[in-house]
């Protein structure tokens, strides 16, 4: 599994895309919830764990869900915890949960790669 993390609108799903040649068929949006089979490439997994972590899923059991679908894709994320920490006590949840997520994933993926104003930059 490759994880590709970065900013807001910073290229990440271009640069998935154009590297490995993604059809659309291939690639499943995760702010519609966990997926139920296998794709190549998934992407929004911020929403993702904003839905999960909503219904009360802690960062751990939204990665245990998700990884036997993962094993072989890229997963793209959007980072979020570069910012203000915010006051709401479940945006503060949020950020914690997603901050877990991405890190088991980070722990599992044999690559990750940050990608800032389109530019790839391996993280490991």
């Amino acid at each position: 599994m490759e994880l590709i993390i970065g900013g807001a609108y910073q290229g990440k799903l271009t640069c998935a895309v154009n590297k490995y040649g993604f059809p659309k068929e291939e690639l499943f949006d995760l702010s519609s919830g966990f997926p139920e089979g296998e794709y190549a490439c998934f992407y929004h997994l911020e929403a993702l764990t904003r839905l999960a972590s909503g219904e009360g899923l802690p960062g751990e059991e939204i990665a245990k869900r998700l990884l036997p679908h993962i094993k072989n894709s890229v997963v793209i994320s959007r980072e979020i915890g570069c910012g203000i920490v915010p006051m709401d006590p479940g945006e503060r949840l949020y950020r914690e949960a997603h901050g877990t997520v991405l890190r088991l994933l980070a722990e599992n993926a044999g690559a990750v790669t940050r990608i800032f104003c389109g530019i790839e930059e391996k993280l490991k």
